[in-house]
């Protein structure tokens, strides 16, 4: 009876040893084709793809379009249409500045134009996040995204995007709409915005440059900054609305 108590209790010890070496080895692989639609849809959640920035003055993803492919604020976009937006084919609805009688004809189109060029620049610069995220390493990577975002939120995209382009894992985004899009305030060089979208996700395998795993909905509820650097307004920051 002594002997078979010892097997047992031998037995118990080694299925506890492996049921743990595997759940450590679980936890710590990364390096799953899932990993990253896996963080995006858990605790990370938009941070992972979009940032955030507490700060609304710190400085800080749609891949070629049809050019009527906005041809309204929440028109959906296409995995085909990610990078080159037309600056005529994005129409907010709700961008009317408020009337007043000190405020000439001459100005209120002034300020639709200039909400209108940063509403366009915004959605390209969303597209060019995304498009980023199939670069074959992180100086690709970089390259492209300074072309959208610049200060910290830029290098905050790039440390995590480095941890998962060099398992040879990215994302591809097959379709972006718009349900909100809102310029709160406009000046000559900078902006702020309040804008909701959602976008359809896969893991994208950068060896055999396919879209791999499940693909699931994202969704995105931002106030974002911009900043006007030669001519293009870029995103500087980005803080999470509830």
């Amino acid at each position: 009876m002594r002997k078979m108590n010892y097997l047992f209790g031998a037995l118990a010890l080694g299925l506890g040893v492996l049921v743990g070496t595997l759940g450590v080895s679980l936890l710590t692989n990364s390096s799953s084709p899932t990993s990253f639609i896996s963080r995006l849809r858990g605790q990370d959640k938009i941070q992972t793809v979009s940032g955030t920035v507490s700060d609304p003055a710190r400085t800080s993803p749609v891949l070629n379009t049809a050019p009527d492919a906005l041809s309204s604020n929440n028109a959906p976009l296409d995995g085909e249409s990610l990078d080159t937006l037309n600056p005529d084919s994005a129409v907010q609805k709700n961008d009317a500045p408020p009337l007043d009688q000190n405020v000439s004809d001459k100005d209120i189109k002034a300020l639709n134009v200039l909400k209108q060029q940063i509403i366009t620049d915004y959605k390209q610069d969303i597209g060019i996040f995304f498009g980023a995220w199939k670069s074959s390493d992180i100086d690709s990577f970089r390259l492209k995204l300074a072309k959208a975002y610049t200060g910290e939120l830029l290098e905050r995209h790039a440390r995590r995007a480095e941890e998962y382009l060099a398992q040879g894992l990215g994302l591809d985004v097959s379709q972006i709409t718009f349900d909100q899009v809102d310029v709160e305030s406009a000046e000559a060089n900078t902006a702020t915005m309040r804008v909701d979208y959602r976008y359809t996700a896969r893991d994208y395998s950068l060896a055999d440059a396919a879209a791999i795993g499940e693909e699931h909905e994202q969704n995105v509820h931002v106030r974002v900054n911009l900043l006007k650097q030669n001519s293009r307004w870029v995103i500087t920051g980005e803080s999470t609305v509830q």
